[in-house]
């Protein structure tokens, strides 16, 4: 339906008008007339017409000035001017005005129904062509946050050209070539593997859209798709600003952007920023807007440059090492995630200008676990291998610690599964050698290796299925068959201890009195047997 306004102070022209329009077309409609200029303004306003028949010439507002304020309020309406020859001069200023066409009185019928079927296709033609452009629209709008999170995601891997730059600089309308990075790190975030229930991704999921949300409410920005522990946003700068401007601004950034979020989610969360690099140097500020975050302190926001390492090339990383390793030769996989974090925080503040030398140090790593494994895993090559082989193809820092962690979590499903099926055995092992060498100088160690397990592990199991730890155990044993060596009266004391594997005496009487209640003195005589009187 097209929705027409008549405006002309000749009440002939108007019936005319009306008349035409309503015999000759069922979906066209006049819902309006109107006299003068300031009429047609106000009628247009509330009415809302598609067309607008205007007189120019006509008392007060003249037909030119009222159609200029008409499209000031509504542009989208279409005009035809009605003029006689003599205001011939003003009808060419109103086709300046972007009027669509012009009729000469007296009104013409034919002219007039030309007219009119020309503004309907017309109209048709620019709605058709406005609903193209919605969709065309909505379409973009569903492709630019793909886009987005692809430009960040190839940036952070340092993929593509300066050519797909000025792509992206035209898709987003901004400048890319400099810019650092920000990193949101979920700080309650646990790197075993799991499957997160339905409630917690959707939780990050909000998360995600009102960071979105409110960070690019507070500046110009690209933001990655969520990874497994943070969200990494590109802000770019414009080159040669000062940098510790760019730095004061980007911490207001952080700390309002912190404001706005931690009132709308439960997820606890720390904000980690980067230095300025061209978008080369941009795998650099990641990495540097991570150490920032998973930094420990009680601070939010955190810029890399305020990050106090206290870390050198000499010491520190030996005692993360020989825990971190502990931890794997233990079973402790959940300690062993924590320690490597702050392995990889070591590592990164040292060697983050070069991921080979990372790499290298990583797989260091494999092999000292290899040669420290707690027991034995049928498949440990074919895991190594994989490690290795997926550590090698990484260029980038984030992502190999993310293999790493990885890593640690297949050994641990591996051992647990192995260890499940095994520790029974291997403690009927461990128990027949203890009986058999009982008398003998033995130690746990010597145990370990004679079934090819590590001290620490085989400690943890035996306390597991035996109740007791081995020095207790080993204690009550040699007690129990000095017990029974007692009886015999030919033997001394001190005879009895050698042959349990006691070499000190005094010693064999203390801990045969802590088990039994007795010295040995006293136990021989409860049993009426005659002997020394050493104790």
């Amino acid at each position: 339906m097209l929705k027409v306004l008549i405006v002309d102070d000749e009440y002939l022209v108007l019936d005319a008008l009306k008349i035409i329009i309503s015999k000759n077309f069922d979906d066209v409609k006049v819902i309006g007339t109107a006299s003068s200029g300031r009429e047609a303004i106000e009628k247009a306003i509330e009415l809302k017409p598609d067309v607008i028949f205007m007189d120019i010439h006509m008392p007060g507002i003249d037909g030119i000035e009222a159609i200029r304020q008409i499209k000031a309020a509504n542009s989208d309406i279409f005009f035809v001017i009605l003029t006689a020859y003599e205001y011939f001069d003003y009808a060419k200023e109103a086709l300046n005005l972007g009027v669509f066409e012009y009729l000469l009185k007296p009104i013409n019928k034919s002219k007039v129904i030309e007219t009119i079927n020309k503004l309907y296709s017309a109209i048709e033609n620019k709605r058709r062509n406005f609903l193209i452009e919605v969709e065309l629209k909505d379409r973009i709008n569903k492709i630019i946050p793909f886009l987005e999170a692809q430009f960040v995601s190839y940036k952070m891997f340092n993929v593509g050209t300066l050519n797909e730059v000025q792509f992206y600089e035209g898709i987003f309308n901004m400048e890319l070539k400099h810019g650092y990075a920000m990193c949101i790190l979920f700080s309650d975030f646990d790197d075993r593997v799991k499957v997160e229930s339905l409630k917690e991704r959707q939780e990050k999921q909000n998360f995600y859209d009102l960071l979105k949300i409110k960070l690019k409410g507070l500046t110009d920005c690209l933001i990655g798709r969520p990874l497994s522990d943070r969200i990494i946003a590109f802000i770019p700068v414009n080159e040669g600003e000062n940098s510790k401007d760019i730095r004061d601004k980007s911490i207001d950034i952080g700390r309002r952007l912190e404001d706005k979020l931690k009132s709308l989610t439960n997820l606890k969360f720390k904000i980690g920023i980067g230095r300025v690099y061209d978008l080369e140097g941009f795998p650099r500020s990641c990495s540097e807007a991570y150490l920032a975050a998973a930094t420990k302190n009680n601070d939010t926001v955190i810029h890399y440059e305020f990050i106090q390492l206290n870390l050198s090339v000499s010491q520190g990383y030996d005692d993360l090492e020989n825990l971190f390793l502990n931890s794997i030769i233990t079973g402790n996989f959940n300690e062993a995630h924590e320690i490597f974090k702050k392995i990889f925080v070591w590592l990164n503040s040292i060697y983050f200008e070069d991921c080979d030398k990372i790499k290298a140090k990583l797989i260091e790593l494999i092999f000292l676990i290899e040669r420290s494994i707690s027991q034995r895993i049928d498949n440990f090559d074919d895991i190594k291998q994989k490690a290795i082989l997926s550590l090698l193809k990484t260029s980038n820092a984030i992502e190999l610690r993310m293999q790493f962690l990885q890593f640690i979590s297949d050994i641990a499903f591996y051992v647990q599964n192995s260890k499940n099926g095994n520790v029974d055995g291997i403690v009927s092992k461990v128990l027949e050698y203890i009986n058999k060498n009982y008398h003998q100088d033995i130690s746990l160690h010597d145990i370990a290796k004679s079934v090819n397990l590590s001290y620490h592990y085989l400690s943890k199991i035996f306390k597991e299925k035996i109740g007791k730890g081995f020095i207790e155990y080993l204690t009550e044993l040699r007690i129990e068959k000095s017990m029974q060596l007692l009886i015999n009266d030919n033997l001394s004391i001190k005879e009895i201890c050698q042959q349990i594997g006691y070499s000190d005496p005094n010693y064999y009487c203390k801990a045969f009195k802590r088990v039994t209640g007795m010295t040995p003195t006293e136990y021989r005589l409860s049993r009426n047997v005659r002997g020394d009187n050493f104790a």
